[in-house]
């Protein structure tokens, strides 16, 4: 069989490496005649991720892991105040140059099989210019729902057509892919006009690309019920194997911070969810489960981690897990 090659260039950040490790998986079980590079960029605030490459390699040797040359100084702390994505899209776009000359000389040059696809992160969009440099496709990867989709695709619109940007005085927004009004609370730090055009130049840059590959799904149901509740138990490390704690037959609530593949995963294993987002897309994630599927309690939709007077009290939390357990019998 006539082998074919894939690159992948996942953003610099664990949940999103272990997304593109686990769909070039899945492609590997359906079609072996790919040969998968996963390129990996050093995170600008941990380092290499190198102990997470390593771990990955050897538990999918089928996948090539090549290191990016950590020759990228980290965004400000400044610039990353006013605009945490903008930041970070500037520092990954600033690897153009090197992720080019590692497809050049580390990919093509060792493997004659032709590159059928560039396949990047939904925040590594500069990279479908490297591609198209090349004369190859590229493919946008994007690590969250189709809803959050809709909205950064609609955000590109927006701008396109000079209309406004979204203000904390407008009333709830219609956007495509939600069948519920919006409120502005749940939007993805769109308060800053540099953070809204960050997320518009990243929608209209997916249209530059040969298509869009999202993980959603059209139904789903929750977890028939508790077992047991817990007790004084609990464990605080840094990077859990959180498939195999929802996995596990004890766990009986996942209190999340609606990450799209922590959402994935719980309803794959039926736990139920208590909302509890910080950042990001989580906030539309969490209405989006709530509010659009009912398939969690909330317990916040509109808190922020960098808002230094805004708390989660503790009888919030007990409040949220009570109404989980009433609802679950």
């Amino acid at each position: 069989m006539k082998k074919k090659q894939l690159v992948f260039v996942p953003v610099p950040g664990v949940g999103h490496l272990v997304s593109a490790v686990q769909l070039a998986k899945t492609i590997l079980e359906r079609d072996d005649s790919f040969l998968i590079t996963m390129l990996a960029i050093s995170n600008p605030f941990a380092g290499s991720m190198s102990k997470h490459t390593e771990s990955l390699a050897s538990m999918h040797p089928e996948i090539r892991f090549i290191e990016i040359p950590e020759a990228i100084t980290a965004p400000p702390s400044e610039a990353l105040a006013v605009s945490p994505v903008s930041a970070f899209t500037s520092y990954v776009n600033d690897h153009k140059t090197l992720v080019r000359d590692t497809i050049v000389k580390l990919v093509m040059a060792d493997n004659p099989a032709p590159i059928a696809s560039v396949v990047v992160d939904m925040f590594c969009t500069a990279f479908i210019d490297v591609a198209r440099e090349l004369g190859v496709p590229s493919h946008v990867f994007f690590t969250s729902g189709a809803a959050f989709l809709s909205l950064v695709l609609y955000l590109s619109d927006r701008e396109d057509r000079g209309e406004p940007k979204f203000r904390p005085t407008d009333p709830d927004y219609t956007i495509p892919c939600f069948s519920n009004p919006v409120p502005y609370r749940v939007l993805p730090l769109l308060h800053s006009d540099v953070e809204y055009e960050a997320f518009a130049n990243h929608g209209r840059k997916f249209k530059d690309s040969n298509g869009i590959i999202v993980n959603t799904f059209s139904e789903a149901e929750s977890h028939a019920g508790f077992l047991e509740r817990t007790k004084n138990i609990g464990m605080l490390c840094g990077w859990a194997p959180q498939v195999e704690i929802l996995a596990h037959k004890a766990v009986c609530v996942f209190v999340s911070h609606c990450g799209w593949n922590s959402i994935l995963e719980a309803l794959w294993y039926a736990v139920p969810v208590i909302t509890w987002p910080l950042y990001g897309e989580q906030h539309m994630n969490a209405f989006q489960l709530v509010k659009e599927l009912g398939l969690a309690v909330e317990l916040t939709l509109d808190f922020r981690r960098d808002c230094p007077t805004d708390f989660v009290k503790a009888e919030e939390i007990t409040k949220a897990v009570k109404s989980m357990m009433e609802q679950e019998g």
